[in-house]
């Protein structure tokens, strides 16, 4: 590297943002970074700062420091951003760039500074290894170079760090994916089921109430016969966000299949679901289709209560509401019906 690329306070800031390294926490992986520093060019203080609009943000130091982050005019950074590779002041006090500012003046028996600059991958500054020292003296050779090599592997962990960061967004993407059902945007039925157990388990271990529901949209197939599977479609992806809008952060709403969903409502009587019931069954009939906007919608509901029901595996729970939602269907449809028997335990 030969320096930062031409100085561009806006690209500068923007390659920065863009970067992920500005906030208030230290960073262990430049760590290793300002104590090689530190050793191989022999000082007691190195750090690795990062230089936002009016605030520097220390984010890794050879010693404690009681502060993250420091006003930029407080700091030496902009010799190191606006200079070439290497910056080396052997005397604070004699040097007419930094006998008058405040870091000198303040106390700390500073007398030498030495920087380079870390970059992002297009080449601007986005923050400093910089050293201090209490000695007036000049970096012999050898400790320039190790400074200017580590200043490169600083800039090198930087774009790591973002592509990491790239990697890790994609993976909990792919993870996120395989637990989803896109058409709704709503857990899967392998994710949900194991939601279900643990739910079970809880309940079963706390003696807390834990509450199914189960629901279908009413005649869908026949919707999708008469006007196609768009229109299915579209109403299921519109109860899929009548779900995510309705819910506590505490419940799980899923697709189990086709037309069938279900909802995990931990400490939630079977009076609870089904009051909830009842409110999703008048949203849900009470919203058209968005591609048939004449075209009623209805749902029939289940409901069960582990606790209630003295059910507390995970098929036997689903069967009890299940059982509850044919009972729902067979009285007519777009009602919602709770639980009164235990069924036989399938689980």
């Amino acid at each position: 590297m030969s320096g930062a690329a031409h100085y561009d306070e806006e690209q500068r800031l923007k390659a920065l943002y863009q970067s992920g390294l500005l906030d208030n926490q230290k960073h262990e992986d430049f760590d290793f970074i300002v104590q090689a520093a530190a050793r191989l060019c022999d000082v007691p203080q190195a750090f690795v700062a990062f230089v936002d609009r009016g605030l520097v943000w220390i984010s890794a130091s050879v010693d404690y420091l009681p502060f993250r982050q420091l006003p930029r005019s407080a700091t030496f950074a902009d010799l190191a951003l606006t200079g070439d590779a290497f910056i080396n002041i052997p005397d604070l006090h004699t040097d007419p760039r930094t006998a008058s500012h405040p870091l000198t003046q303040s106390g700390f028996g500073f007398c030498m500074y030495a920087a380079t600059p870390i970059c992002a991958p297009n080449g601007h500054a986005i923050g400093v290894l910089s050293l201090l020292d209490n000695r007036p003296r000049l970096l012999n050779a050898e400790q320039r170079e190790w400074l200017l090599q580590l200043g490169r592997q600083a800039s090198a962990l930087v774009e790591w760090r973002r592509v990491r960061k790239e990697l890790e967004g994609a993976l909990l993407e792919q993870e996120r994916a395989t637990r989803m059902d896109l058409l709704t945007g709503l857990p899967n039925r392998p994710w949900l089921l194991a939601r279900i157990e643990e739910e079970c388990n809880r309940a079963h271990r706390f003696g807390h109430p834990f509450s199914l529901i189960l629901f279908d949209l009413d005649k869908l197939g026949e919707m999708n016969e008469q006007m196609g599977r768009d229109c299915g479609d579209a109403a299921l992806g519109r109860v899929g966000r009548l779900l995510r809008q309705s819910l506590r952060n505490t419940d799980t709403a899923g697709r189990l299949s086709g037309d069938r969903f279900c909802i995990v409502l931990p400490n939630t009587s079977a009076d609870g679901a089904a009051t909830l019931a009842e409110m999703l069954r008048g949203r849900i009939e009470s919203k058209p289709n968005p591609l048939e906007p004449a075209l009623a919608m209805t749902a029939s509901f289940g409901v069960a209560c582990a606790a209630e029901h003295g059910i507390y595996g995970a098929h036997s729970l689903l069967a009890a509401a299940g059982a509850a939602l044919d009972q729902a269907r067979a009285d007519g449809r777009n009602r919602v019906a709770v639980a009164l028997s235990t069924p036989p335990d399938l689980g």
